[in-house]
Order: structure tokens, then sequence, then C-alpha cells
């Protein structure tokens, strides 16, 4: 059977402990909701200035009352500069996964996808690649006539959103990417094949789009090939930058370029204007192009073309067990401790603690049993005539009197000769 070759990246990786996949979601879990909670701090001030800009707000302040639909209303009509502010602010998401990485998983930003060299070529390989597969899905929109396409009045201001919107997005889509594909693909992969750690990456980030309005079946659909095709390409090119950009460039050509409704969030400023007519199972409607099959085919042939690519450069091999150098040291040394236990307590080469079925006699306390357990066996005790054992030389298995509790021979020797109460017993 056959399986992805994992990338050096995944194997450095790979040096700090696993879990099981359960777990490591819920990690990301966690991770991401302290990094919302960051985020939302972030948003506090900006939400204050607008609040108080809005007129319906401040007379319903003014009057002492509260209009639930009102406040409704106001909190979905966002205006373009706090929707591109909150694009922005996506880089407190990527700095507590960075930092959760290096503090508690103690991983570099390399084994995140994070490569130096050549960073800036691949990037804008990335961004040819977006292009590329968000203009064929268009191309079928506009054959099919689900699209009509119209040049927008392009305004002074509308171009200072158009090329804000692309920086806010460049960093929007590298904190998805870091998410979904940088820790959690990679996580997955120090306990579970490669092929596994993709479909899990891309069943989790189409989850996170299930909040988005208009969201359907299909959309779950090409939301989770999506993230197939992302994580391939992750793979297949060794480094995050590409999948960065092919998310970033996917969205704003979407948004700010042809002017369509991205995963279902609000129209926003673009360079041209494009109207979905019919043939919503096309187009995605409401959704965006996301939502529509011309998404779906481009998805699938996108996916064989990278499928083709890593097949031709070696990527597919046949599959191993997966071995974390991690746990398996920490499997040793259990074994280790295990064995010690067991081959060196005298008897039967089992440990004292298991005699008897594992059931402690009665008047029995563990230390008794330990000092049981190192106190000299019939026949090992000195013979008459034999010359004394060196002074502080001790029964306890040749280890030093400060790492165990036990004493010397000689103070068993002297500790039979007393009795329970004698004149020495009252004194300090």
């Amino acid at each position: 059977m056959k399986d992805i070759k994992k990338p050096e990246f995944m194997k450095a990786a790979m040096q700090a402990r696993s879990h099981n996949a359960v777990f490591e979601l819920f990690i990301a879990i966690i991770v991401l909701f302290v990094g919302q909670f960051f985020v939302s701090m972030l948003q506090v001030p900006m939400m204050v200035v607008y609040l108080l800009g809005n007129a319906d707000y401040r007379e319903m302040v003014l009057n002492y009352s509260v209009d639930l639909e009102k406040i409704t209303r106001i909190l979905q009509n966002t205006p373009d500069w706090f929707i591109l502010a909150n694009l922005f602010l996506e880089i407190g998401l990527l700095v507590i996964f960075l930092l959760y990485c290096r503090l508690f998983e103690k991983r570099k930003a390399n084994t995140l996808g994070f490569r130096k060299k050549g960073c800036v070529l691949e990037y804008l390989k990335g961004l040819l690649i977006g292009s590329a597969a968000f203009i064929a899905a268009y191309g079928i929109c506009i054959l099919t006539g689900s699209v009509t396409i119209n040049v927008d009045t392009i305004t002074g201001a509308n171009i200072l959103y158009v090329i804000g919107f692309f920086g806010g997005y460049l960093i929007q889509g590298m904190a998805e990417e870091v998410i979904c594909r940088g820790y959690f693909m990679v996580s997955l992969t120090r306990r579970y094949n490669v092929s596994t750690s993709v479909i899990l990456s891309a069943v989790l980030f189409s989850l996170l789009h299930s909040s988005n309005p208009g969201i359907s079946f299909l959309a779950y659909l090409n939301i989770f090939l999506f993230g197939i095709f992302l994580s391939l390409l992750f793979i297949r090119y060794e480094n995050i930058w590409v999948v960065g950009a092919v998310h970033s460039v996917w969205n704003f050509l979407q948004g700010n370029v042809f002017g369509i409704q991205v995963s279902g969030m609000s129209l926003q400023p673009s360079v041209f204007e494009s109207d979905l007519v019919g043939s919503t199972w096309i187009n995605g409607g409401s959704f965006g192009l996301e939502g529509g099959f011309a998404v779906t085919v481009v998805l699938l042939v996108s996916n064989a073309l990278v499928l083709w690519s890593m097949s031709k450069h070696g990527f597919f091999v046949d599959s191993e067990p997966v071995e974390n150098p991690y746990d398996r040291a920490a499997r040793e040394k259990r074994m280790l401790q295990q064995g010690f236990y067991q081959g060196n307590v005298p008897g039967n080469g089992q440990d004292i603690f298991y005699q008897n079925g594992g059931r402690q006699q009665p008047g029995e306390t563990k230390r008794n049993v330990e000092q049981e357990a190192f106190r000299p066996q019939n026949g090992e005790m000195q013979q008459a005539g034999q010359p004394e054992d060196k002074k502080g030389e001790y029964e306890n298995m040749g280890l030093n009197p400060e790492e165990t509790p036990w004493r010397p021979k000689e103070a068993w020797k002297q500790e039979d000769k007393k009795t329970a109460f004698d004149q020495s017993y009252f004194k300090d």
C-alpha cells in the first residue's frame, strides 16, 4: 500500500510528543479559542468607535432603550474599514499559534513550513497557482451564463480599499493555513500517516467555515476539496508560503477584483462587479463561487494535477508504521524501568509488589516490603570466620546510601538485640 512521503520539516516536528487525533483537535480548538479571545480584545476599541458613530445606536443609548433587531442589523452592516481592520487583526491568531508551538511543544517555525530559502519565489508561485485556479472557476461560470461581469466605477477611495484588502487577505489566508496545515496537519503526522493527516486537516478546515452565512452541502464539499488541494500543495512544495499565497489570492480575486461574496461574507469594494444570474448550483449563489459546482470541477482537476506532479517527483512510497522518536524513547525508558524492578529483586525474577497476586499482607506496609526485598536472603549473611564487610557497605543493590532509604547491615544486627521497651526508649 502506498502513502505520501513525509517532507523534512514534518520529520523535524516528530521530536515532540504525539497525541491521538481527538486530543490534537482539542488542543487546536483551545489554542484557537485563546487566539480569538486575544483578537476580540483588540477589536473592542474599533467596535466602540463604530457604535458611537452610528446614529441608530446613539439614539438607543440616549433613550435608554434596547432594540435587539436594530442592534443585529447594526452589527451585520459593518463598514468596509471595520472588515479590513479585522483581516489585519488575524495576525493575532498567527502569533498565538507560533507562540504555542515554540513555548509548549518546543517546535521551531520551520516545522510549520516556514522555510527561509526562496520564500519570495515560493510565495509568487502560490499567487500564480491560486489566480489560475480561481480564474478557471470564474471562466466556467461565464461560459455557462451563470455570471455576468461589469466594469465597476472605480474611485480613489475604492482603489485604496482594494489595495488594503489585498494586504489584509495576505494575513488572513496565512493565519488559516498556519492553523490547519502548519500546526494541525503537521501535528497529526507525528502519529498518523500523511494521507490520513491530509484528510483530517481538510475536515477541520471545512468545519471552521460552519458559521458562514448561506453555507450548503456543496459548499462544505468544495471547502473540503480546497483543504485537500492546499494540503497537497503544502507537501509538494514543502513550505507554507505557497499555500498561504493560494488561499489569500483566491479570496482577494473573488471579493475585491470580481466583486463576489467570499464564503457568504458581505460584498467589498472591487474592481469589477459580477451579477450571479440563475443556476445557483453552478455559481454558488449568495455564498460565493465556493458554493457552486464550477469550483467543484476546478478543485477535482487541480487535485488530480497535484497528485500527478507528486507522483513524478517521487512523493509516493510504500506505507510504513509511523514511529515517533519521542514516543519511542519514552516507551524504552518505561521498559527499562520495568526491567530493573522485575530483574533485580530477589526471588523468582518478579517484583515483590506483584507477589501474592499483588495483594498486601496484613500488617504489611510498602516500606516494610521494600526493606524485605533488599534484606539478605538465607545463606547470604556473613558466615562465622569470614572477614568483616568493609565499613559503610550496604546491602542495597550497590546503590549509594543517599539514593535509598535502607540502613546498613550492622544496623539490622543491632536492631535484632533490642526489645520493645528498654531503658533508652523514653530518652531523646
